[in-house]
């Protein structure tokens, strides 16, 4: 693909690859002169990249992807660099001259928000995907992106409920503003009824930086620019998104409440050594796993390198022994060769039922 040979351009050779959809609105004028519009929800393709990069160069590597995929253009694409701290000590390499690519690229380009969040909701019922992304585009928080996974552990421990609780999920990941994340995730949780058994698990994660798609309406527009539009020109100037803030985030006005100190533990693997993996989360501690399958792009390698992506959302009293119980299958030897990484980022809040 186009990203992956530019990527390599400067030296990241292994990227892995997940397919999914993204869901905006589009508008369309009525029959025979009507007056008003008919707005439908339109599903369209994506594939979301993930790779690893040293710290001190990612916001020169964000930069020149904006560049050089125009993801400044209105309905172009997300991009946005999430700090992890890894336990596969896989140095990355710049390719030699790369500094002279990101050099040519320094000026001219719109800045990186700072203060954004990624809100993740991990859906049971099939079809909830598109109704919660429904939700977010009421809200106007950004272009809702959808992928698909199954689960592990917690459907396992729901005893006779787990009849009515199918193993695959969809995932909603949505881009938003940091300071209104606890209140979009309190809206979502209660509009999509996830604060009932066996719905979903929502959790956040901090976004170092990165440039959102705001373009949310297709079609026709009355104006010459659409709000849309003049919301990115605004971010733009402002460099951040606390301007936007409007949803409060008070737990004492809620029937349920946000859990706090969690962590996001992700192991990337080959798909066979996944569930050695993820039997050893489940005895550590960890609540259950959901994972997805992913492809490396990587030169040589057959069929796009199948792989699994396994997804812990974990007590930050339990991640300690969580990670150890996955360096353990890791230094066994045989699962080095297919996994990718071993990596924590914190979740400054996550909601599940709990009966």
């Amino acid at each position: 693909t186009k990203t992956a040979k530019l990527l390599r351009r400067i030296g990241i050779e292994s990227v892995l690859k997940l397919s999914g959809r993204s869901v905006r609105r589009r508008r369309y004028r009525r029959r025979f002169g009507l007056p008003g519009q008919i707005v439908r929800l339109v599903n369209s393709p994506i594939d979301l990249f993930q790779f690893n990069v040293d710290p001190n160069i990612s916001e020169d590597v964000l930069r020149w992807l904006i560049t050089a995929l125009e993801i400044d253009q209105p309905g172009r694409g997300t991009v946005y660099a999430q700090e992890v701290r890894e336990y596969i000590d896989r140095p990355y390499r710049s390719a030699p001259g790369s500094e002279l690519w990101f050099g040519e690229q320094a000026g001219g380009r719109p800045g990186l928000l700072q203060d954004l969040a990624m809100i993740t909701c991990i859906l049971s019922k099939s079809g909830s995907g598109e109704e919660l992304a429904e939700t977010a585009l009421e809200l106007g928080t950004g272009v809702p992106m959808v992928t698909l996974g199954s689960e592990t552990g917690l459907r396992d421990r729901l005893g006779l409920l787990r009849i009515t609780v199918p193993p695959q999920k969809e995932l909603v990941h949505l881009l938003v503003p940091a300071l209104d994340a606890d209140g979009i995730a309190r809206l979502l949780i209660e509009e999509g009824r996830l604060n009932r058994p066996g719905k979903g698990l929502v959790y956040c994660t901090p976004v170092a930086r990165g440039l959102l798609d705001a373009s949310m309406q297709l079609g026709y527009q009355e104006h010459p620019a659409s709000i849309e539009q003049i919301v990115a020109a605004i971010d733009e100037i402002k460099q951040n998104t606390a301007w936007r803030s409007r949803f409060p985030s008070l737990d004492a006005d809620s029937s349920f409440r946000l859990q706090r100190d969690f962590n996001e533990v992700t192991v990337v693997c080959s798909e066979e050594r996944s569930g050695s993996y993820v039997e050893a989360a489940l005895e550590a501690g960890a609540g259950g796993a959901t994972s997805e399958r992913v492809s490396r792009l990587r030169p040589g390698d057959a069929a796009g390198g199948a792989r699994e992506r396994c997804v812990f959302i974990v007590a930050k009293a339990l991640t300690d022994q969580v990670i150890a119980a996955l360096q353990s299958v890791y230094a066994e030897g045989r699962e080095q060769e297919g996994t990718e990484y071993l990596q924590v980022q914190r979740v400054p809040f996550t909601f599940s039922h709990r009966g």
